[in-house]
């Protein structure tokens, strides 16, 4: 009995060449992924600010103020700058958002290029840029080269323990940022007889070398 003959090698089935599939699946996983990921980065926003209605210097006006926002699921940029300007001055002269912008800038607690709208959920890092330049924390070396990043601000709010950890990016809610103001308080109440910690006080491997430098926050 003749045996079938040994099959030869098989032809190899016909494909992409590897670079045009390689983009091929760039290309889908953008497509799949590309929404959720702009989702993703959409910012929150408070539709009402307090600073509507509870904008007033009157005594009784500032504690409900204070009082509604601790309730509130995010504090927006509008209140959080109208309850940044009481802490400083005890009270407000401005009586719009442009102008609490402009009177920030113009002491330079907020960077000049900040242009984010008043109904947008206050995120971390912006305001961890006021309270280093409203505590006059000096920080580290990046953060000194790059004072208007919002990165090495946070990062050295979390060293100095006033700052939870955390992304320059999420944001607060009113309770949140009620809990950091008291924290900034209690640092500039205690700062005459507690000096902060310097540059040279941080262990040789200091955290912020082994970031890579950065053009803005």
């Amino acid at each position: 009995m003749m045996q079938a003959p040994f099959p030869g090698p098989r032809s190899p089935t016909p494909s992409l060449p590897r670079r045009r599939r390689n983009g091929m699946l760039s290309v889908a996983m953008a497509l799949l992924l590309g929404p959720a990921m702009l989702s993703g980065c959409k910012q929150a926003t408070v539709a009402e600010p307090l600073t509507q209605t509870l904008s007033g210097n009157a005594t009784e006006t500032q504690m409900q103020f204070w009082h509604t926002l601790g309730a509130r699921k995010l504090a927006s940029n509008d209140d959080a700058f109208h309850g940044v300007l009481l802490y400083l001055d005890g009270e407000v002269q401005a009586t719009t958002y442009q102008e609490r912008v402009a009177e920030l800038k113009r002491r330079n607690i907020l960077p000049q290029a900040f242009d984010l709208p008043a109904t947008q959920a206050l995120n971390r890092g912006t305001l961890a840029i006021i309270i280093s330049r409203v505590a006059r924390i000096r920080g580290g070396v990046f953060m000194q080269l790059f004072p208007d990043s919002a990165r090495y601000a946070t990062r050295e709010l979390q060293f100095m323990g006033l700052y939870p950890r955390s992304s320059p990016n999420q944001a607060f809610s009113g309770a949140e940022f009620l809990g950091i103001i008291g924290r900034l308080e209690d640092y500039q109440r205690i700062r005459p007889i507690e000096a902060a910690p310097t540059t040279e006080d941080r262990a040789p491997a200091d955290e912020d070398a082994a970031l890579p430098p950065e053009a803005s926050g």
